[in-house]
């Protein structure tokens, strides 16, 4: 199906956000351990000096872009995505140097093959959707830069069904870091889906709905599959601009607003309450004990916005998840479900945040949803904005040149001048 030019010009703007959000992970020292473990011969790592086999590349620049929370989301497919499709598609795009405009096209097709997955499936509720149809997605990726036809294609993406993972909705909220680890699993084995197919494995017949609607899912709608062919999934993506998962940030754009109108005094504050829908309400956390539990923690998120005045990567690092005085801001922050607001999901994604003032004074803002969202779409500006903060700190004043390379993949000849830009 011919991609249209808006679409094209969209999906640059995710591939910016995301080799972003990759760089910032890159900083990250496990991530720079395991870089460094698994360095040698084979396609250039985005962001650094070291090389690695395509496989590993992949795994390797997954797991950087999911380090620091910053990468892009859907709300349709209900996950991320840009990161399963954009880590495979790297490693390919490198180890066949081909050009920009063919790294863009398998990032597009990537991410809509995984979105419709993800659409018509109904996760279950212990699962996290990383590393789960994020595998198909992975695999169209790849299957396009090697130009298959649309029978290859299917029969990439039936086998790759068979190679997601069992993951764990729990584990970041209870400071288990392995969490990022599960989008860079499905990128490699994304790829390796392709190679397996063409050594002569096969998938399961019909495997894409037993695996997601009887394995890691509980339903798959298979008339919602065949019905989103002709639906742009990427055009219906919500970016980030705080180092924190979507559903803290309904809270933290209801403080953003409440300080913006009257700044406070974290001492003057007796207690704060949010009220949001059901998903949301989970990360009540007030003791995160690692950075990604701060990560996923309504109080922690509110209490590091108020104290270091930013969202930002740092304001989840280790020292500051153990700050006393953060630390005793967010136990006086209580997360509650409004049953009203969980009954009016997909459509409105409200949160109500109430600040109670040790004089008796109470604030409250509401909010639906939260910049960034696709009815609240970023300009351009902050999305620039954002990309410089990932990547001056260890690239400076290039990082102008690297996000109109990013930008406007269409404009590179070859791929390798993307790696080449992006070396520190």
């Amino acid at each position: 199906m011919p991609i249209p030019d808006h679409v094209r010009d969209h999906a640059g703007l995710i591939l910016a956000d995301t080799l972003g959000a990759i760089l910032a992970g890159q900083a990250q020292p496990e991530v720079r351990a395991m870089a460094e473990r698994h360095a040698g011969v084979g396609v250039p790592l985005l962001g650094t000096r070291l090389a690695a086999p395509a496989p590993m590349a992949a795994f390797l620049t997954g797991f950087a872009g999911t380090a620091v929370e910053l990468d892009e989301g859907n709300y349709p497919a209900g996950g991320h995505p840009a990161i399963h499709a954009v880590a495979p598609a790297l490693a390919e795009a490198a180890a066949r140097e081909t050009s920009g405009e063919a790294l863009l096209g398998a990032v597009i097709a990537g991410y809509e093959a995984g979105s419709r997955v993800g659409h018509a499936m109904r996760l279950r509720p212990a699962a996290h959707p990383h590393g789960t149809w994020g595998v198909v997605g992975a695999a169209a990726a790849v299957a396009s830069l090697r130009g298959y036809d649309a029978g290859r294609v299917r029969a990439a993406l039936e086998l790759a069904a068979s190679l997601g993972l069992a993951t764990s909705a729990t584990a970041s909220l209870r400071g288990g870091s392995v969490r990022n680890v599960y989008a860079a699993a499905a990128a490699q084995n994304g790829l390796l889906a392709v190679d397996l197919l063409e050594a002569g494995v096969t998938g399961e017949p019909g495997g894409t709905a037993i695996v997601f609607g009887e394995v890691v899912g509980s339903a798959f709608d298979s008339a919602a599959y065949e019905a989103a062919k002709g639906r742009w999934f990427i055009l219906e993506s919500f970016l980030k601009q705080a180092s924190c998962c979507r559903e803290t940030q309904g809270a933290l754009e209801a403080i953003e607003l409440l300080l913006a109108e009257a700044p406070v005094d974290p001492q003057d504050v007796a207690g704060i309450e949010v009220a949001t829908f059901a998903s949301a309400a989970l990360l009540a956390e007030r003791a995160p004990v690692a950075p990604i539990a701060g990560r996923f923690s309504i109080p922690f998120t509110v209490a590091t916005r108020m104290l270091r005045g930013h969202a930002w990567i740092e304001a989840f690092s280790a020292e500051a998840i153990a700050d006393p005085a953060t630390r005793a801001l967010a136990a006086k922050v209580r997360v509650v479900e409004e049953p009203d607001y969980t009954a009016r999901l997909p459509a409105e994604r409200l949160c109500r945040l109430t600040l109670r003032l040790r004089d008796g004074n109470l604030r409250e803002r509401v909010v639906c949803g939260t910049p960034g969202d696709p009815d609240r779409p970023l300009p351009e500006a902050a999305l620039q904005e954002k990309f410089r903060r990932s990547v001056e700190p260890t690239h400076g004043a290039r990082w102008a040149g690297m996000w109109e390379m990013a930008r406007h993949p269409e404009r590179i000849g070859a791929v390798a001048a993307l790696f080449g830009a992006f070396r520190p």
